[in-house]
């Protein structure tokens, strides 16, 4: 799905974005966070790519000493973000085409949003140009694996009169779609390598429907 339908579909969702997600993670969506962050570096400016609505720079907390930016192509959700970030910077924008220069952060974060990237190796080699030596990648994201078929079956039945009900069906099926398209573990650690990161951490939520990786840019 290209970056346009993207956008148009999560600032028309961004009012009721943080609700679902909520919901749909039973609150854990809020403590998975809070765990990228402490596995984050613990100072530097910090990129928190396809932001939406600015809840893990939440997170990062006020005493964070560095700059706390975040990019999203949705207007609307840097519209909420603003409001609930005063202390962060945003800008519209993707991921694949980060308009920084070389070495600016510290952190790059994304949290529900690397299956979203239209290309994930670009996006890489772009996190790696713009991060400062020893700087991390942090990634929270649905898995692809033995039992993804099951959270789509899932999504297509018992929480499908809920995202009806919140997104409509047009963009429900997004998700499921988003969700069909997800990676495995393994496909992601393959890709961090390749592109000179070394995973430092993963760690797998909810029976391994979920997980979060950190990784050290090392070359």
């Amino acid at each position: 799905m290209k970056y346009k339908s993207v956008a148009e579909v999560f600032s028309q969702i961004s009012k009721s974005y943080d609700r679902f997600l909520h919901l749909a993670t039973v609150g854990r969506i809020h403590s998975w966070q809070r765990e990228l962050v402490s596995m984050m570096n613990p100072s530097g400016n910090w990129l928190d790519v396809g932001t939406g609505t600015a809840e893990v720079l939440v997170k990062i907390g006020k005493d964070y000493k560095g700059l706390k930016v975040g990019i999203d192509p949705s207007f609307q959700m840097l519209k909420i973000a603003e409001r609930k970030c005063k202390d962060c910077f945003f800008l519209q924008g993707i991921g694949e085409a980060l308009p920084f220069k070389e070495k600016s952060f510290s952190n790059i974060t994304l949290s529900l949003v690397f299956r979203h990237l239209e290309d994930k190796i670009k996006f890489l080699e772009e996190a790696h140009r713009t991060l400062q030596d020893k700087g991390k990648i942090g990634i929270i994201d649905v898995a692809r694996f033995k039992g993804t078929f099951v959270l789509a079956f899932l999504m297509k039945t018992l929480l499908k009169p809920i995202g009806f009900a919140i997104f409509g069906k047009e963009k429900w099926e997004f998700f499921i779609h988003s969700v069909e398209e997800s990676y495995s573990v393994q496909e992601i650690d393959n890709m961090l390598q390749l592109k000179g990161f070394k995973t430092e951490k993963i760690k797998k939520k909810l029976l391994g429907l979920i997980y979060i990786i950190s990784a050290t840019k090392t070359a």
